[in-house]
């Protein structure tokens, strides 16, 4: 494989370009699903905050 070729496939799947994937035919819904699905389950690494927590006191 070409490097540009390469560095294609790797991308793929990359939000900022599945839906112009999709559109094109170079990915199906279900090729999503199946990637989507592989992903790892990092809920346990999360950092959970509320938003109150984010709101300036002072202001007011």
């Amino acid at each position: 494989m070409t490097l540009l070729n390469t560095a294609t496939e790797s991308k793929k799947f990359d939000t900022r370009v599945v839906e112009r994937n999709l559109q094109r035919g170079r990915i199906t819904p279900e090729e999503i699903a199946k990637s989507i699905a592989a992903l790892p389950d990092d809920a346990e690494n999360a950092d959970y905050i509320e938003i109150e927590s984010l709101v300036d006191e002072d202001v007011g």
